[in-house]
């Protein structure tokens, strides 16, 4: 009986004694931080300058309600033109179309460099031109003819410049401004006289150095148009406008 015992107390501690349960831990996963949301603002589309949102005063054109500007378009008739050369002979745009198109350039006074650049360009591909379909070549400035006479002579060009005298073919061209007071007192220190001086009349006025390409039908084919005076037109751009008119 008491060996029962014994062994029942030996077998109570042996339990007791066994090995404890093993302590489950639960491991937290460290916390990750949201990615912050980036607010993607939408893509604007480009803004397209035109006369309305560019600040024209950067090229010397004043805010005059009596400019006329815009250029003409492709497809426009063209105005009539009847002008003296540096010749003081009259020149019709009418006559010169009756044996091939016209193209015609504006361009400001031959103290532009700019403008003479242009104009030798012309000159030096007159052949190009002619070649394309009889096309001849016609200048317009506002400036006196004794000026525009002295460039031809040392540049002997083969092409009219005519004296648009009272602005009216710079106007219906669409190519006509006032300059402000800023660039004409640039032109009178830099250039010996102020623009009414190289004019010959009271108003500082200048046209964009536009070129209009014009058919025999007196439509017109191409046309480069830009207030920047440094951008000029291609002319081998505009000998394919006739190409492709036909």
């Amino acid at each position: 009986m008491i060996k029962q015992v014994i062994f029942s107390l030996t077998a109570v501690l042996l339990f007791s004694c066994g090995p404890a349960e093993k302590e489950i831990k639960i491991v937290e996963k460290p916390k990750v931080d949201a990615k912050p949301v980036i607010e993607q603002k939408p893509i604007e589309a480009p803004k397209i300058m035109t006369e309305a949102t560019l600040d024209l005063t950067r090229y010397g054109i004043a805010n005059s309600r009596n400019n006329v500007l815009g250029g003409l378009k492709v497809g426009d008739l063209a105005p009539d033109i009847e002008l003296e050369n540096e010749q003081g002979k009259l020149v019709s745009l009418d006559k010169k179309l009756e044996t091939g198109p016209v193209l015609l350039v504006f361009y400001r006074a031959d103290w532009c460099s700019y403008c003479v650049k242009h104009l030798q360009e012309f000159q030096d591909q007159i052949r190009d031109i002619w070649a394309a379909g009889r096309v001849k070549v016609m200048a317009v400035s506002p400036q006196k003819q004794e000026y525009s006479k002295k460039l031809d002579q040392e540049h002997m060009f083969a092409f009219p410049i005519l004296h648009d005298i009272h602005h009216q073919t710079m106007k219906d061209y669409k190519v006509f401004f006032h300059v402000t007071d800023k660039y004409n007192d640039y032109i009178k220190e830099a250039k010996g006289g102020s623009i009414e001086f190289w004019n010959g009349n009271q108003e500082p006025v200048m046209p964009v150095p536009a070129t209009y390409m014009i058919g025999q039908d007196k439509r017109i084919k191409y046309v480069h148009y830009d207030p920047d005076y440094k951008k000029r037109a291609d002319i081998q751009e505009a000998l394919k406008s006739i190409a492709v008119s036909g």
